[in-house]
């Protein structure tokens, strides 16, 4: 016995790993270090650069404010922004790029690089951000409003488009890396392995990681909902380039209109009336519901071609599905309930209810635009591979074997639980402690 389990744990130990939310809040919790680590290092050679400029001695106080006011000055800076959020942005891509060097599997296949979109789903991605600016930004500065009410103060610093150079490199810098390095963590990384519990788990946990990810009140409500349209998007089409796109239009709509507004108006705040943004706001959450609606009509018609291309795979399939359906068949007549006196059989109706309905036809619908053709034939192939094995095994051995394999699911589900527990207590703790800052700060 002792040797069949032997073997039958290298066989399980054998398997293709595959990406797991442990895994994906592993790689988070890594980013948020080397990003402290990266500002502590950045922060103590500022220091010692500016003292060194200055000629000031850090060990007085007068010395001591002369740097940090120099230094606070310089990270508020155009320079100083860009920097940061090249600093920043690289954590995001270099902790996958650690964790795959440690766990020895490419944690990034998978995430839809290579998955092919067509015209129509491109189309969609630039209405997509506009409507969910116009329909949500409002809701945020509503909560910015009520939260500056409290006696909180935003210590961030404050983008400022006043030049066409600017705009320029904001469109770089502040839209287009974080776009691709924030997209490939949040959705790539976490919003992939949380569709394995499910896909309303990984779009709640991607959405929720992400806002709280930016630290501020500020940016949390409408940082938030860009979360669940990405994870949407991402879930549609399977592809990563997909939410990349809404995310980048997202932040360049903002900086473009924030340089017309200053070349038009002299002024880098926009001033709209109160039912200008409860005009905005509805018109902006119906026209995003639409176009979230024709992204899956679109995203569903390429899916089913893409099926129907593989005639051959699809009739050996629907074959293999009839021959399934005729042993379920025969089981439930083995299986079949009891009859009472009165030739009655006596059955349990369950009742679902419609939110649950609702949440399980999101996940099969989900789950089948977000599984490609390739990775169903590559899973079949898996358990035909496991099948054709435990073939060679008494049914007391396979009876083994399928006991382990679902205690290693049940210790799968307890570090996904864990995962889940330590990535939000890890980012709202953070939250927390830069929003206490901008109290007392």
């Amino acid at each position: 016995m002792g040797d069949t389990q032997k073997t039958f744990k290298n066989f399980l130990k054998k398997k293709t790993p595959s990406l797991e939310f442990y895994d994906a809040s592993a790689m988070f919790i890594v980013q948020f270090i080397l990003q402290f680590m990266l500002q502590l290092i950045m922060m103590v050679l500022g220091y010692i650069i500016i003292a060194d400029l200055l000629h000031a001695d850090t060990t007085t106080q007068e010395g001591l404010d002369a740097v940090t006011k120099k230094f606070s000055a310089f990270t508020a800076s155009t320079a100083g922004l860009t920097i940061i959020t090249l600093m920043n942005e690289a954590t995001m891509i270099l902790s996958p790029l650690a964790y795959w060097k440690v766990k020895c599997f490419n944690v990034f296949k998978g995430i839809g690089f290579k998955r092919k979109v067509n015209g129509g789903q491109i189309a969609m991605t630039l209405p997509i951000a506009l409507m969910l600016l116009m329909g949500f930004m409002p809701i945020a500065n509503l909560f910015v409003n009520l939260v500056y009410m409290t006696g909180y103060k935003y210590t961030g610093a404050n983008i400022v488009v006043d030049s066409f150079g600017k705009l320029v490199l904001f469109l770089v810098t502040t839209a287009t890396i974080p776009a691709v390095c924030e997209e490939i963590l949040h959705r790539g990384m976490i919003a992939r392995a949380g569709s394995k519990i499910s896909f309303v788990a990984g779009l709640i946990l991607s959405s929720t990681i992400f806002a709280f990810m930016h630290g501020s009140p500020v940016q949390l409500v409408h940082q938030f909902f860009v979360g669940v349209v990405c994870s949407l998007v991402y879930y549609m089409t399977a592809s990563i380039w997909i939410p990349i796109l809404v995310h980048f239009f997202n932040n360049a709509i903002t900086l473009i209109a924030s340089y017309l507004n200053f070349v038009i108006n002299d002024s880098t705040t926009i001033n709209i009336p109160w039912w200008g943004f409860v005009l905005m706001c509805v018109i902006g959450i119906a026209g995003l519901i639409g176009c979230l609606i024709a992204m899956y009509v679109i995203s569903y018609k390429k899916r089913v071609k893409e099926d129907l291309a593989k005639d051959t795979d699809t009739t050996i399939n629907d074959t293999e599905s009839q021959n399934e359906d005729i042993l379920a068949q025969e089981n439930t007549e083995e299986k079949a309930p009891a009859c009472d006196s009165d030739n009655n059989i006596d059955t349990e109706v369950v009742y679902i209810g419609k939110r649950k309905k609702a949440i399980k036809v999101f996940q099969e619908k989900m789950a089948y635009l977000f599984t490609t053709p390739e990775q169903i034939e590559e899973e079949k192939r898996k358990q035909e591979e496991i099948e054709s094995q435990l073939a060679e095994y008494s049914p007391e051995k396979r009876e083994i074997f399928y006991s382990m394999q679902k205690e290693e699911d049940v210790e799968l589900k307890k570090k996904n639980s864990r995962g889940i527990i330590f990535g939000l207590v890890v980012v709202f703790v953070i939250w927390l402690i830069n929003t206490i800052g901008g109290y007392f700060g």
